[in-house]
């Protein structure tokens, strides 16, 4: 007999199919648990059986990037391989807040109170970052009676961004002001009253600083020998708010 020895030695490391991209997930917390059944075609050269364990996770990218997710694959005989799999991360996602309560009515526009960052509350980020508040405008004037949207940001670590919105209403129902009117008189007759002027009228105001039209109304009736008559104007504003002004006008023959 003749012998020959044939020597063994099985360095080759297993191999397993390659592992889908998975993603783009909004944040770091959101990727799935890794999972070794995952991991398929798993082949060992001499045709053993191959272990499958799971290494690690890559650190978060933050906003965007890609996480690298390490599965090690195990022969029978020690020797071993790793498989990767790319896991990305785009956090595209804007902040919300708690809406909003309308403010008003307001008389005027100038009466809305000033804009104030800490109104805002409830403000969340997808990812559990810090979310900045800023105020961006208030509307236009409505005049005498509407709606002034007041709008203020919210904008996550991330740069996305989403504008909260606050609705302000605004009526102007108050009437305009002048000053009193000194009494005038005695007169002997009804007759002899002057004539009426508007320009009698002084310290028109309006609460919202608008123009005041003074119209005369009126005298009352003649009170014969001795009384009084009331003399009326009528301020209004220009929103139509209106009120009326006396003076006394004396009669005594």
């Amino acid at each position: 007999n003749i012998t020959q020895n044939i020597s063994i030695l099985d360095n080759v490391a297993p191999t397993a199919d390659p592992l889908p991209a998975l993603g783009p997930f909004a944040c770091y917390s959101n990727i799935p648990a890794a999972n070794i059944s995952a991991v398929t075609g798993e082949t060992d050269n001499c045709g053993g059986t191959v272990t499958v364990t799971f290494i690690s996770d890559g650190p978060n990218p933050g906003c965007a990037g890609t996480v690298v997710r390490t599965y090690r694959l195990t022969d029978a005989c020690g020797n071993s391989a790793n498989i990767t799999q790319n896991i990305s991360i785009l956090d595209n996602v804007a902040p919300t807040a708690d809406p909003m309560p309308a403010l008003g009515p307001f008389a005027c526009y100038a009466n809305i109170p000033a804009a104030n960052i800490l109104d805002v509350t409830g403000e969340a980020d997808n990812c559990g970052g810090v979310v900045t508040v800023a105020f961006v405008s208030d509307g236009l004037n409505p005049g005498c009676s509407g709606t002034v949207v007041r709008t203020y940001s919210l904008t996550d670590a991330c740069g996305n961004t989403a504008n909260i919105t606050q609705n302000i209403a605004v009526n102007d129902n108050v009437a305009p002001t002048a000053n009193p009117l000194p009494a005038l008189g005695p007169f002997a007759c009804y007759a002899n009253i002057p004539a009426a002027n508007i320009l009698d009228v002084t310290g028109e105001a309006d609460n919202c600083g608008g123009v005041v039209t003074v119209a005369f109304v009126s005298d009352g009736p003649n009170p014969g020998c001795a009384g009084t008559v009331v003399r009326t104007y009528r301020l209004t504003d220009a929103c139509g708010n209106s009120a009326n002004i006396t003076q006394n006008i004396s009669i005594l023959d």
